[in-house]
């Protein structure tokens, strides 16, 4: 599975690529980064809460199917509504919302390691990538070389590819724009290669 430091930064970044308002301090702007952050992260409630647990469910992650990743998305859409957010403002929030939530099933498939229960609870069948692009996060630890090793091959992948969205806000020219990108993604590429030849 990636880290939670990985999966905080991609929740992040989608908050600061897809929102509007431009201010770059504003304390609204704030609120709604930490809340994409925490829906990125969600998923993973599944090691500190019992009922979640695989063992407590067939041996089944059902914190990582798809509605499971929607359901907080669907509860902040509610509570705009009932607070009387537009309907331009509800679909501007519906996408970030959503590409949150489904980014950690995404990043964890990207991994190649644990069968996740994508269509739960409609189907049991388990979904894994027969091979990985990004590095499992290994055991938490201070003292674990992996943890290290893997964060950073995990950190190459992803922020290149988070500076390849972000960069659409800088002042440089169209084509020094798409030259920045092109390194980009070229350091992303060593990364997934290095990620793609881990054992697993």
């Amino acid at each position: 599975m990636s880290s939670l430091i990985g999966h905080g930064l991609v929740g992040g970044a989608i908050g600061w690529v897809m929102y509007r308002d431009r201010a770059p301090a504003s304390l609204r702007r704030s609120i709604w980064l930490g809340w994409l952050i925490i829906i990125a992260l969600i998923p993973d409630l599944d090691y500190v809460v019992p009922v979640l647990y695989p063992s407590a469910n067939n041996g089944l992650r059902i914190s990582h199917s798809l509605i499971f990743s929607a359901a907080l998305p669907v509860f902040t859409l509610a509570s705009l509504v009932i607070s009387g957010a537009g309907r331009d403002s509800l679909w501007r929030s519906s996408i970030p919302l959503f590409f949150a939530g489904y980014s950690h099933v995404g990043m964890d498939w990207l991994v190649g390691v644990t069968p996740l229960p994508l269509l739960w609870p409609v189907s049991d069948r388990r979904f894994r990538l027969p091979f990985g692009l990004l590095p499992s996060a290994g055991k938490i630890s201070l003292y674990n070389y992996y943890f290290y090793y893997n964060l950073g091959i995990e950190l190459g992948v992803l922020l290149p590819l988070i500076g390849c969205a972000l960069i659409s806000r800088s002042r440089l020219s169209l084509q020094q724009k798409w030259a920045v990108r092109g390194l980009l993604l070229l350091v992303a590429a060593y990364f997934m290669h290095w990620a793609y030849g881990l054992s697993r």
